[in-house]
């Protein structure tokens, strides 16, 4: 059986402490270092390091990096999550909400909406229809197909899914098209829990370097023409985690290349419904020829609405209402009649206005504070929930995150949005809903 360099790389750290050649309390070269050192990606080294931490072989100490533990620490026990060091510790770290400071957190703040969310539901009286339509409830495709036809898009309810989620409506495309050992492209940086997922189905990923209007165009030609992948993942509007949007040159470029080499691309899009965003949707220069639109209400609405829906072309979308029937029978209409009764009530129009003019506000004195601080972005917003911060060139983003778990800030590090295909300067996510906090513009000063 082949050794992987992940654990290639993890015998020989732990063998070396285990033998007395690093002692306890030794420093361990930086993520970077170490990266160079062994030759390999920087997120083989994140997945080393975890390793060694849910080992009990290491530790990480504030400002201080990766240290060996003192023998009698040495237990095997989960890694500590508040390091974020990882995919799954990220994704643990949002559900656990230990934090006092939430700015790399991917959600608004649940008071932003829920009072709103709630007013009123429940009061209309909840039909009992068994399992309901497997593509899910007509009455909720219905006023999305309204949503988008006021967008100039044009849609029948038949080519809409409801899923539980955009993860879940992720986790039906993966298994519709791929098999293990397939390649897909996706933006780089991207969103992570897709990565999470690919990785798991054994599907290799092609990062495309994402830039301030969309994709790189030429690599993604070129990484279409050297793997003629089936999909790919990308988002149109406020990228997750740039919160940069396409241009309309960029969107069309990326059409032109699906339809040269026959190629599917998947928008996943949780801030259709949010006002003022900046962009061009790719659905709306192809009405699903090619484009597959994942959307959902767990950013706009809530969290606690676990409900999204795919969008396809008409024959694809029964195909994955049957898939969808054979692994869940299907989504929650219950949860379906409460989010169309909000959008009908029009007490949703009232949410995301609200939601995006506090947004704005929130995102305008971050960005203030951030100037004085003289940090740098990515690239401007385009009026979403995230940007991308630089962080200076000496530091690791995956230290620093360590160090601010250490204060009670949760930091989300650019690495770990990252295929490892391209070279990212450090940086961190931000959530402009969670970032305009005192403690994190005095933590920012402390890194500088």
């Amino acid at each position: 059986m082949k050794v992987t360099a992940t654990e290639r790389i993890f015998q020989e750290i732990r063998s070396r402490i285990e033998e007395g050649d690093l002692e306890s309390g030794a420093r361990l070269m930086s993520l970077r270092k170490a990266s160079e050192h062994f030759g390999v990606s920087k997120n083989i080294m994140v997945t080393v390091y975890d390793r060694l931490l849910a080992h009990g072989l290491v530790s990480s100490r504030q400002g201080a990096g990766f240290h060996v533990s003192d023998t009698g620490q040495r237990k095997s026990e989960l890694p500590n999550l508040k390091a974020a060091s990882d995919i799954v510790s990220l994704l643990h770290t949002q559900l656990d909400r230990s934090y006092q400071v939430l700015v790399g957190d991917g959600r608004p703040p649940a008071s932003w909406t829920s009072k709103h969310t709630m007013a009123g539901a429940g009061t209309r009286q909840l039909h009992d229809s068994g399992y309901g339509n497997r593509q899910g409830l007509l009455e909720l495709r219905n006023c999305i197909v309204t949503a988008h036809a006021q967008a100039g898009i044009q849609v029948d309810a038949s080519q809409v899914v409801t899923t539980f989620g955009a993860n879940h409506a992720l986790d039906l495309l993966i298994r519709r098209f791929l098999r293990a050992g397939d390649t897909v492209l996706a933006d780089d940086p991207g969103y992570y829990p897709l990565f999470a997922k690919l990785k798991l189905a054994d599907v290799k990923v092609v990062g495309i370097p994402r830039t301030p209007t969309g994709p790189d165009i030429q690599a993604l030609e070129e990484a279409v023409q050297t793997h003629r992948p089936a999909l790919f993942f990308t988002q149109s509007l406020v990228q997750n985690p740039t919160g940069c949007s396409m241009s309309l040159p960029s969107a069309h470029a990326v059409l032109q290349i699906a339809e040269r080499y026959e190629m599917l691309v998947v928008d996943d899009d949780p801030f259709i419904d949010l006002p003022g965003v900046n962009g061009t949707r790719l659905a709306q220069l192809d009405q699903f020829r090619r484009v597959i639109q994942v959307g959902t209400y767990s950013k706009t609405l809530s969290p606690i609405y676990r409900s999204g829906y795919i969008i396809a072309e008409q024959d694809l979308a029964s195909s994955l209402a049957e898939l969808k029937m054979i692994l869940i029978v299907n989504s929650s209409s219950h949860t379906e009649e409460l989010i169309a009764e909000t959008i009908l009530s029009r007490r949703y129009e009232r949410i995301r206005n609200a939601l995006a003019r506090r947004l704005a506000r929130e995102r305008e004195a971050t960005l203030a504070s951030l100037n004085t601080l003289k940090m740098e972005l990515f690239a401007p917003p385009d009026n979403g929930l995230y940007g991308l911060v630089y962080l200076p060139e000496h530091c690791d983003d995956l230290e620093v995150a360590s160090r601010a778990a250490e204060q009670g800030i949760f930091l989300a590090p650019g690495t770990l949005f990252s295929t490892g295909d391209s070279s990212l300067r450090p940086c961190m996510r931000v959530n402009w809903s969670r970032s305009n906090d005192r403690r994190f513009f005095a933590f920012l000063q402390s890194v500088a």
